[in-house]
């Protein structure tokens, strides 16, 4: 539930009068999809143990894109014509170090007998020059480029104890990026090089501000009992939720802390803003005319429209990086996983589970990150809106018992 999840000190999201579903149910748009089958063959190398990361990633990105299944084959290739079983074939070469990996790769159309991909890809880390590798291959493929070079920003930790992390798309190269004893939630990038987040730093809880470049910490917005959010407008504004005269509200605030302009004027909570690319529209959540639905507010003539009304309590709504669809979670007696059309209608169940929260689409818009528990596994879940396939980027353990609510960046990185 991104930007609901500070409500455990609000009334609005409380969920005592719901039962949850002791078994988790998943519905996906055409089980019978056809993956397209891909050799992944030993890359050679005088470093074969960087040679296997490098391959393993490259398995884990095309499998977890829904539209192909990887085969891990123990063997080398010198031939593509040896290339058989298989729709595509990869294979090539790795060199260098953990810190400056070169992989020179080759992508083999076996049906039509050609080399498609034949290329040279070098970065500072061995999962970077596997997920350029897949993005390139996706785009030849499907005609657009893959998401896997996005990063991921989330909450995590225990209970009261929660910090802010950084990992690719798929869950490689996890680094915490804050350490704080208190509880971090609802990071969102608001651009390539500063995230928002919601804690309480002091005595309330706040919206604050995080450099990546050089850790610097400032706060958005104090001069409230309650503040949340911190979605970037432009021109160095910023829309939070501020509770002023016993309603919350959404206010544009610049970095100084100041009230620049009041976008909501409604009873009760109103959250979650996100912005659609070209400005023209704020999707938000409401309360205002009783269960929490979202909400469109034309910028230019400051009307807002309900979108929802088929769904007991709709919540963090995330707008696809092309500005046509929103994603957002439904929860009744279960969650859901929808996406409607910025506009409203065509709305569309993709999956189903006991738990889902903070739904957050990569830049190419086929992809939605979430938190939640499917297969009977609790983790950040990428999928597929197209096709309804799932899988696990990272999984809870003993680090990451409790989750605080995620982002994807909508750039490359």
């Amino acid at each position: 539930m991104r930007k609901i999840i500070f409500f455990f000190i609000m009334l609005f999201f409380v969920y005592s009068g719901l039962i949850y579903a002791q078994n988790y149910e998943l519905n996906i748009t055409n089980p019978n999809y056809q993956k397209i089958i891909i050799n992944v063959y030993n890359l050679k190398s005088s470093n074969p143990q960087l040679a296997s990361k490098v391959k393993s990633v490259i398995v884990r990105d095309l499998n977890m894109s829904g539209f192909y299944q990887a085969n891990d084959i123990n063997s080398t290739i010198n031939n593509p014509s040896d290339i058989s079983g298989c729709n595509y074939g990869i294979y090539g070469s790795v060199s260098g170090s953990e810190n400056n990996v070169v992989l020179e790769a080759v992508v083999y159309d076996v049906t039509n007998q050609k080399i498609v991909i034949d290329t040279k890809i070098t970065a500072n880390n061995f999962a970077w020059v596997s997920h350029k590798l897949v993005d390139n291959f996706m785009l030849y493929d499907t005609g657009i480029y893959g998401p896997f070079e996005s990063k991921i920003i989330f909450s995590a930790g225990s209970k009261n104890v929660k910090n802010l992390y950084i990992a690719d798309f798929d869950g490689e190269n996890i680094q915490q990026i804050t350490h704080y004893n208190t509880n971090l939630l609802l990071p969102m990038w608001t651009t390539d090089n500063e995230v928002s987040f919601t804690a309480y730093l002091n005595k309330y809880p706040s919206v604050y501000l995080l450099n990546l470049s050089n850790g610097h910490v400032r706060s958005l917005y104090s001069a409230s009992n309650f503040s949340e959010n911190g979605t970037y407008y432009k021109n160095g504004l910023y829309a939070v939720s501020i509770n002023k005269n016993s309603n919350i509200n959404i206010f544009l605030v610049d970095k100084a802390g100041n009230i620049v302009k009041q976008l909501t004027n409604n009873n009760g909570i109103t959250i979650s803003p996100y912005f659609t690319p070209d400005l023209s529209k704020m999707i938000y959540v409401s309360n205002s005319e009783g269960s929490p639905q979202i909400y469109s507010l034309d910028l230019g003539l400051g009307v807002s429209t309900r979108l929802t009304y088929n769904c007991p309590n709709s919540q963090s709504p995330a707008v696809s990086s092309d500005g046509t669809k929103i994603a957002y979670i439904c929860a009744g007696s279960d969650f859901s996983l929808n996406v409607i059309g910025v506009n409203g209608g065509n709305n569309e169940n993709i999956i189903s589970s006991y738990y889902l929260d903070s739904p957050s689409w990569s830049y190419d818009n086929r992809y939605v990150a979430v938190y939640g528990s499917i297969d009977s596994k609790d983790g950040i879940y990428i999928i597929n809106a197209i096709n309804g396939n799932f899988s696990l980027a990272i999984g809870a353990n003993k680090l990451y018992s409790h989750f605080g609510g995620l982002d994807v960046s909508k750039k490359i990185n």
